[in-house]
């Protein structure tokens, strides 16, 4: 009865409301409402926005608090903060329309001041209503949210104040409340923050979670030395714990992720709550039996963690709401997994790589409109260069392990974790540009200029700038020294401007200058909520400040708009709109869960005008709701169906069976071997460690059973390793011993007719110069009946560690020739090193190749190479990739090479590539070429008006330094990007030149540095992008692989035709675990499938469209067909982790072709083939050896067959050309 007389009241206030009629502001007419099934509509007011838009602005205006009328402020005094640094957290606001009159009202909460409640009377116009409300809370408020907690049809109010009671003040519909605390069930007396609820069981009502802090820091309540580590912790036989009187402060917990055994402060208890439905709530312990960890065991004790927000979301499409838990300092993020009836699980550890260190709120949105849904963490890290270097970091990173992730690290930076729709999240705040925006409080996503893709608002400041390092070093050395109590005093403030970026539909961000109107003048904001104030469609929105009043934002959104109200509780309730050309969109209405705020749930759209939508709700309870030709500029308000109807999984598309299937079971668990090596201790400031950029792949048959064999390397003290097809499945067969990590492996001729392996042999890890000489860099290693031979060297030892080898007939005397590249020089990277030659002997030897000497000596450190016919005069050019260079190209003019990288316009395209390939990718006949490199998801970047710069020189010292600097702007001198503590211990007389962090951030490479500098070698990269570079014939044509293939650093990349469809493809091996302890695991990859289109395009494949999901550091991958099917098969090797292997199980069969090659090219290595019909050529398809990240492919190769193939084409090593018939289809060719 009390709902239907509660919607009664609505519609007769939307009907006319003398208050507003009285308001002296123009006030948009919300009458004229047209009825519909399940749903009516109204037209949105958008006569402001039509006018903005002939000034063809959006963004937001603050609208100053004389107009508003909102003056409410949330002020801490000093001194109080002083002793208790936890009151300075902030206060909330929560908005939502408490009376019914149609307009959304503002509650404000307050630390030291009441909490007041704002009566919206339309045109941005609000009065005071806190006494008329009945509402009274004096101080201490801090988080807010509006929910319906006793499904009477209007929103209650829920408040967490700081040490008192969790509060419920319930609403008559009439904006007039009742303090319902006691009867509620809340308990209070903790630090509360953000509040959050949903239906969580699914029962129809909605349960509440309270985020909570700490009343009181233990580092305000207890001097320094008392609460020092051996006061508080005690020894005892079997470790550590914390002494009895300190228990309640501190805990002792096991961290691998924090390097081992830690003490932890202990905060307040987070607090969960069943509703019954009537507003009277049942604690639900979190250390029970509905919370258990990612193994599914019950904690062991309530989590006691500093936690900032909270925040209930359906994140994987079931329609439960899920849980994502933000904790300060080192305490975890807990990210719960709801299984549908109110039973949480703690997500695996694959789900996020990794997750903010000081986490101060989440928000979720579909930021890739691929129909699930991505999530944002904020942090404190500052985008500012100069700002970042002046901080101190709020967290010491770990070294890396070897292989698998076994941690959930933390990083003091924001998270943008993208969903694979696979249970797993892509990290991507770098490649997204969302990684930094000083120290951010509240977040919220928000399609701002309503071009479909949601933007990013985050709001930030503090009342003091703890990480100053300079006033920390300041107070360290201070005499007298200042009172421990007073020392947060003593850092400046720091005011911010708040930062909003626009999603520019591709997950890229760029942030928009005054933060499209939030940002323009610095201050210390803290909470944000979103309401349609104006009702004109937009979201406007109201943000809480310290030390000043809460600022109004008016949204001046110029373009056409859909805004979408429900009906009834819409907490939970998916809405999706579709069509007019726009991007799927969808939100998800929620109560609560913004940082200590909770918008108003009203969702708002891009809409086309003139053009038909559609509307879908999905309710939690599963029921659904669709609007069919809903127009722009509305206002839609949904109602439930009357019948229940399970829908869906949002999200969930019907999608075809994938590509590949995992085949990794039948290789019987093979890991590659890496021993731990200390890179840093030789040169302390490397990037990342080469002492793990292994395994390489070869296919080739090992037993001589005609079937492809997989052949797989080892670092140093493991064994090279045959995995041999018997049966159906794959049998290991250990080789020789591995005396440095191995490199490329590339099957060569025996000098008997058949092959062998040739392997390289990296001396990196030696000790000493004479060991380094004394390793052969290559060694051939027999392989026959499915057993390993002797190895013996096939090229001897040299001062630089081998990495990349390639063999093609250079000098055309019919005899494989060996190309050895020179990778790197142990303890002196990036110094440039000697790469060889090596020609083919009758006797299955190498012999020095003296003639291109002097073209290989400036190649620099060789990271891939290939051998392979560029020009179509049958001579294989040598390409070659490395650091900090352009990939180059030496022609081969009749066994000489000469470096014509500048005449075919490759010069100016440098970077640090990894892995290379060919492959005709355009469908022209001539092979192209395509490089890895570490991609975009990185915290620096490269382009030709500000590279990406490394000095080399000694600065000072005996060894080798490094400085890895860019230049702020396109026009500012390349500053360094390491910090003052780093290079200070790497360079100890920069620590008396230079007198304070400010002064370091200020100061160019040139000018710490001088003559060192000017006389160091300089190299740079202008660009990291992986590239696809397409060969003109006279020159190439440099073009990024798709953003997508641009989230994760690749080594291997594989060509081949996988879906058969006749248009080269490409598989990339991704990831780069071991950077420097300083730079997070890049690791957003899973190995990536591009479907090329026959004109020089991809496009990229996600894991449930390719079946292919690696979590590891992927290295070298090979391509062979192994089954026999005539599709195209995928191995890959994991640095310290399973080799893997997919299967093709949905392309479409092609046909294999062998070439059976002469004793000196048993392959028939530098053989081009493609397939012709009388009016259709495929693509050219190369034989090579040795290519990606030092692998070598299958010899049988996969060439799609299309309806109109007839001919097979191949041209030889001396440019002939011959036509042979296909054969039957299902039957091999061998070309002879």
């Amino acid at each position: 009865m009390r709902r239907a007389a509660r919607a009664r009241a609505i519609v007769a206030a939307l009907a006319g409301s003398s208050l507003l009629a009285a308001c002296g502001e123009h006030v948009p007419p919300v009458g004229g409402w047209t009825e519909g099934r399940d749903h009516r509509w109204r037209a949105l007011d958008v006569a402001g926005a039509a006018a903005r838009a002939a000034a063809a602005r959006a963004g937001f205006t603050a609208l100053p608090a004389a107009r508003t009328g909102v003056t409410h402020r949330n002020d801490v005094d000093d001194e109080h903060a002083l002793k208790n640094r936890d009151l300075l957290i902030g206060a909330g606001a929560a908005v939502a329309d408490v009376d019914g009159d149609g307009l959304p009202d503002l509650f404000l909460a307050s630390v030291e001041r009441p909490a007041a409640l704002y009566r919206n009377l339309g045109g941005f116009r609000f009065e005071d209503a806190t006494a008329a409300s009945g509402l009274r809370i004096d101080s201490l408020s801090v988080g807010a949210a509006f929910a319906d907690v006793d499904r009477d049809g209007d929103a209650d109010l829920l408040v967490g104040t700081h040490g008192g009671a969790v509060m419920l003040w319930t609403n008559d519909g009439q904006g007039h409340f009742t303090d319902a605390t006691a009867a509620s069930g809340l308990v209070g007396g903790y630090g509360a923050t953000t509040l959050t609820l949903a239906d969580v069981e699914g029962d129809g009502d909605l349960d509440l979670y309270v985020a909570t802090y700490k009343v009181r820091n233990a580092l305000d309540r207890y001097p320094p030395q008392q609460r020092a580590f051996d006061q508080v912790v005690t020894k005892t036989a079997t470790g550590f714990a914390v002494r009895p009187e300190w228990q309640a402060e501190y805990r002792i917990e096991d961290r691998p992720d924090l390097g081992g055994i830690v003490r932890s402060q202990r905060a307040d208890p987070d607090l969960f709550f069943l509703n019954d439905g009537a507003g009277r709530f049942t604690r639900a312990p979190i250390a029970g039996p509905r919370f258990r960890d990612a193994a599914g065991r019950p904690l062991a004790a309530e989590p006691d963690f500093f936690t900032l927000a909270a925040r209930f979301h359906d994140v994987n499409g079931d329609g439960a709401p899920d849980l994502y838990v933000c904790n300060d300092f080192e305490d975890p993020d807990q990210f719960w997994l709801n299984d549908g009836a109110g039973n949480f699980r703690l997500a695996p550890d694959a789900a996020l790589a990794a997750t903010s260190n000081t986490c101060m709120s989440v928000d979720f949105a579909d930021v890739d409109r691929d129909g699930t849904e991505d999530l944002f963490t904020a942090d404190m890290l500052s985008p500012a260069r100069a700002a970042r270097q002046q901080g101190i970091p709020t967290h010491t990173p770990l070294p890396k392990t070897i292989g698998p992730a076994r941690d959930r690290p933390q990083w003091m930076r924001n998270m943008l974790h993208v969903n694979r729709g696979d249970g797993t999240w892509a990290q991507l705040a770098d490649f997204a540009g969302v990684a930094a925006t000083d120290w951010t409080w509240g977040s919220a996503f928000l399609d701002i200029d309503l071009d479909g893709f949601e933007d990013l608002i985050t709001v930030s400041g503090h009342r003091w700038d703890i990480r100053d390092a300079d006033t920390f070093d300041r107070i360290r050395n201070a005499f007298p020294r200042v009172p421990w109590d007073r020392e947060q005093g003593e850092f400046p403030r720091l005011a911010t401007r708040n930062i909003v970026l626009r999603n520019g539909g591709d997950v890229s961000f760029s942030p928009m200058p005054d933060g499209w109107g939030l940002g323009a003048e610095p201050a210390i904001s803290q909470g944000i909520a979103l309401a349609d104030f104006d009702l004109d469609g937009d979201l406007d929105a109201v943000v809480t400040r310290l030390d000043d009043a809460a600022a109004i934002f008016r949204n001046d959104a110029t373009a056409p708009r859909l805004a979408v109200r429900l009906a009834g509780d819409p907490t939970g309730a998916r809405i999706t709109v579709t069509g007019g050309g726009l991007p799927l969109q969808t939100k998800e209405l929620g109560a609560g869960g913004a940082y200590l705020s909770g918008h108003e749930p009203l969702a708002t759209f891009a809409a086309v005008r003139d053009s038909a939508l559609t509307i879908h709700v999905r309710w939690r309870d599963g029921r659904t709701t669709e609007v069919a030709d809903a127009r722009a500029d509305r206002l839609y308000e949904i109602r439930p169906s009357a019948a229940p109807a399970p829908a869906p999984p949002i999200g969930a598309v019907t999608m075809p069976s994938a590509l590949f299937a995992d085949a990794t079971a039948l290789l019987g668990g093979h890991r590659h071997v890496e021993t731990a090596f200390d890179d840093f201790r030789r040169q302390p400031l490397l990037p990342e460690r080469f002492s793990q950029l292994g395994p390489a792949l070869a296919w080739m048959d090992a037993d001589g059973d005609g079937r492809e064999d997989l052949l797989v390397g080892s670092g140093a003290g493991g064994a090279l390793t045959a995995l041999v097809q018997t049966g159906s499945r794959f049998r290991a067969v250990p080789g020789p011993r591995a005396a440095g990590d191995l490199g490329a492996l590339v099957p060569v001729p025996d000098g008997r007719g058949g092959e062998r392996l040739a392997v390289a042999q990296a001396n990196y890890e030696m000790a000493t110069l004479d060991e380094a000489l004394a390793m052969p860099a290559v060694l051939g290693v027999g392989v026959a009946g499915g057993r390993f031979g002797a190895a013996t060297p096939l090229a001897g030892g040299d001062t630089a560690s081998v990495g990349a080898i390639t063999v093609g007939d250079v000098n055309g005397d019919g005899r494989l020739d060996l190309f050895v590249g020179a990778r790197v020089v142990g303890g002196a990277w990036p110094v440039p090193a000697r790469s060889r030659l090596l020609l083919g002997q009758p006797d299955g030897t190498y012999a020095p190749d003296a003639a291109n000497a002097g073209a290989l000596g400036a190649l620099g450190l060789v990271t891939g190479a290939v051998l392979a016919d560029l020009t179509g005069d049958g001579a294989p050019e040598l390409v070659v990739a490395a650091e900090f260079g352009p990939v180059r190209v030496l022609v081969n003019e009749r066994g000489r090479l000469r470096d014509a990288t500048s005449a075919l316009g490759l010069d100016g395209v440098r970077s640090r590539w990894h892995g290379l390939t060919v492959g005709d990718f355009d469908g022209d006949g001539r092979l192209d070429l395509v490089a890895t490199s570490f991609g975009r998801n990185l915290p620096w970047g490269a382009s030709p008006e500000r590279p990406h710069v490394l000095y080399a020189g000694r600065f000072g010292g005996a060894s080798l330094g490094l400085v890895f600097a860019r230049a702020d702007s396109a026009q500012g001198p390349e500053m360094p990007l390491e910090g003052f503590s780093r290079l200070g211990l790497a360079f100890p007389a920069l620590r008396t030149q230079v007198p304070t962090y400010k002064d370091f951030a200020a100061r160019s490479v040139a000018a710490l540095f001088g003559d060192e500098a000017k006389a160091a070698v300089r190299v740079g990269a202008t660009t990291y992008d992986h590239t696809l570079f397409l060969n003109r014939g006279d020159r190439f044509d440099a073009r990024a692989l798709p953003a997508t293939a641009q989230r994760a650093p690749a080594f291997g990349v594989s060509t081949g035709d996988f879906d058969g469809d006749g248009h080269e493809d490409l598989f990339l091996a991704q990831n780069l675990h071991p950077t420097e302890i300083a730079t997070m695991r890049l690791d957003a990859g899973v190995g990536l499938v591009l479907l090329g289109d026959g004109t020089g395009g991809f496009r990229a494949l996600g894991v449930r469209e390719s079946g292919v999901a690696i979590h590891g550091d992927m290295r070298g991958s090979a391509v062979a067909d192994f089954d026999g099917d005539a599709r195209l098969d995928v191995a890959v090797g994991v640095n310290g982790g399973i080799t893997t292997l997919w299967r093709n199980v949905t392309g479409t069969p092609g046909v294999r072709v062998r070439v059976a090659g002469p004793a000196g090219n048993p392959r028939g290595v530098g053989t081009v083939l493609w397939l012709e019909g009388e009016s259709w050529r495929g693509p050219a398809r190369a034989v090579t050896a040795g290519s990606g990240h030092w692998s070598t492919d299958g010899g049988t190769l996969v060439l799609a067959r299309p309806a109109a193939a007839r001919t097979l084409v191949v041209r030889d090593g001396g440019g002939r050309l011959r036509r042979l018939p296909l054969p039957a289809p299902g039957a091999d060719l061998v070309v002879r």
